[in-house]
C-alpha cells in the first residue's frame, strides 16, 4: 500500500499512514529436542524456502472502538477489505502489531506483540497499474468502512462474499476458487434450489443494469461464467484465467453496489428489480 499522502484519517480514530517495517521469516532446522523453555541446541541449518514482506503504511485502530464496534482486528481486517476493493486488490496485511512500527525498536520484547497473518502465497495475484492510495480514493473508503463493517456483522450471505473475495488470491487451486466465489454469488442472489443459472444470472444483470439491452447482454455473460463454475464444481473443471479474473470482477461490482446502497438486496427486491417494479437505487 503505497500513500500519495504522509497520513489519512479514516474517521473514529482510525489513520492510515507511512512507515517501514520488514517482516521475515527463513526457515532453520535443528537437529536435537529443545530442553523445556529453552532453543534447540546447534547445530542448525538453513533450508530452502520462507518469507519476507515490507511494511510501508500502518493502519492504527483505536482500543476504545471495541466498544461500539466489533473487535479492532475485525475492524482493521474490514478497513484492508476495502483497500483491497477499492484501491488495490494487491494490498496486504502481513502483520498484526499491539504499538506503532516506529516504536518497536525501541520496546522491550516482552511489551510488544507482533501476530503474523496474510502471509501465505497468493496463487492468483490481482494488482491494478496504478494503485497508489490517492486521497480520493482513501475518501470512499473513509466513507463507506462503518456501513461495511455492520453489513459484514449482521448479514452472513455478505460475510461469505467478502470471504470468498477476501481470500479468493490466496486459494491454490483456481477451480476451486472459482466454486468458492459463485458460492457466495448464489447465496446472494438465489435463496431457491431451482433454475440457478438462470435465476442467478438474471437477479445480478437486473441488480447491475437497467431494463435494457445492456441488461440482456450482462446476463448472458453472467450465464457462461455460471457454466464455468458448474464445469468446476463437478470435477471437470474447463475456465480459463480470464473466466476466474471475470468472476472475481463481477463479485467486486456487486459488493461495491451493496456498499453503496447500504444493504443487501431481499428476494422482493431482486423480483421487483427483475420485473421492472423495484428500482435498483430505491
Amino acid at each position: 500500500m503505497e500513500l500519495d499522502d504522509e497520513c489519512f484519517d479514516l474517521g473514529e480514530g482510525i489513520t492510515l499512514r507511512k512507515t517501514y517495517a520488514h517482516l521475515m521469516a527463513h526457515f532453520v532446522m535443528a537437529f536435537k529436542p529443545a530442553p523445556p523453555g529453552r532453543f534447540h541446541p546447534a547445530p542448525w541449518k538453513p533450508a530452502t524456502g520462507g518469507f519476507t514482506f515490507d511494511v510501508s503504511a500502518e493502519l492504527l485502530v483505536p482500543a476504545r472502538l471495541e466498544e461500539k464496534f466489533d473487535s479492532t482486528v475485525s475492524v482493521a481486517k474490514t478497513v484492508v477489505f476495502l483497500l483491497r476493493l477499492w484501491v488495490n486488490p494487491a494490498t496486504t496485511l502481513p502483520v498484526f502489531s499491539s504499538l506503532p512500527f516506529a516504536a518497536l525498536p525501541n520496546t522491550p520484547d516482552n511489551q510488544a506483540k507482533l501476530l503474523p497473518f496474510e502471509v501465505q502465497d497468493r496463487h492468483f495475484p490481482l494488482g491494478v497499474v496504478c494503485g497508489r492510495a490517492t486521497p480520493d480514493a482513501l475518501a470512499w473508503v473513509k466513507e463507506h468502512w462503518a456501513i461495511t463493517q455492520k453489513l459484514f456483522q449482521n448479514n452472513a450471505d455478505f460475510a461469505l462474499a467478502v470471504e470468498a473475495i477476501d481470500t479468493g488470491q490466496f486459494v491454490q487451486s483456481t477451480a476451486l476458487a472459482l466454486v468458492s466465489i459463485w458460492g457466495a454469488l448464489e447465496a446472494l442472489f438465489s435463496p431457491s434450489a431451482t433454475e440457478l443459472k438462470f435465476r442467478v444470472s438474471a437477479l445480478i444483470a437486473a441488480f447491475l443494469e437497467p431494463p435494457g439491452i445492456e441488461r440482456a447482454k450482462l446476463q448472458k455473460e453472467i450465464a457462461n461464467l455460471y457454466n464455468q463454475r458448474s464445469a468446476a464444481a463437478h470435477g471437470k473443471p474447463t475456465h480459463k484465467p480470464e473466466d476466474l479474473l471475470s468472476s472475481f470482477n463481477l463479485l467486486r461490482r456487486i459488493l461495491i453496489a451493496i456498499i453503496t446502497r447500504g444493504k443487501v438486496p431481499s428476494k422482493n427486491d431482486l423480483e421487483g428489480m427483475l420485473f421492472g417494479s423495484y428500482a435498483a437505487d430505491s
